[in-house]
């Protein structure tokens, strides 16, 4: 089965919706499944090696995509959010 899993929130807001998508991604994966990520608004963020992780949070979200990208997971990343944030440049 391919699952697609769309991120819209900021990487690191406080809410762990982020780090939550990622490790479903990382147990879908696991278990054999074919994962899509779509990153969108302010999640394009975590598609920026500039994106740091902050003192207080645990895990390094931008590492967990890298990893996901690595292990098979198709990535893709909103055109228009991209140009928005300069990531394009």
């Amino acid at each position: 089965m391919s699952i697609l899993i769309v991120l819209n929130h900021q990487p690191y807001d406080g809410s762990d919706v982020t780090w939550n998508a990622l490790r479903l991604a990382k147990n879908l994966m696991e278990k054999g499944e074919e994962v899509r990520i779509f990153l969108m608004n302010d999640s394009v963020d975590l598609a920026r090696d500039a994106t740091m992780k902050p003192d207080f949070y645990d895990f390094d979200l931008v590492k967990l995509l890298k990893e996901l990208y690595s292990n098979g997971a198709k990535l893709k990343v909103c055109g228009t959010c991209q140009a928005r944030c300069g990531l394009n440049k």
